[in-house]
């Protein structure tokens, strides 16, 4: 009988060892949800920053491009003012 009881022991202790991991898994399976949505959210947010410099580059190209249009046209009207 004595064999017996070890046995169910150790079923029981399997059991419990299971409920564990089983506890475990669930815990990490909703932590990867949560990480999955946080990792989604920053993709879109470097997208927007991604999409925010290119539309900078974009300006600050414009403005470099206006400044150096100002610049000969001030160059212009220079050389006309020394010849006169």
């Amino acid at each position: 009988m004595r064999h017996r009881d070890n046995g169910e022991e150790t079923v029981k202790d399997l059991e419990d060892r299971f409920a564990v991991i089983e506890k475990r898994v669930q815990a990490l399976l909703a932590e990867n949800k949560g990480l999955k949505a946080r990792v989604n959210n920053l993709q879109e947010e470097l997208a927007r920053a991604t999409r925010d410099v290119q539309q900078l580059e974009h300006y600050n190209g414009r403005k470099q491009h206006i400044r150096e249009k100002i610049e000969r046209i001030l160059q212009q009207l220079d050389a006309v003012a020394i010849k006169k």
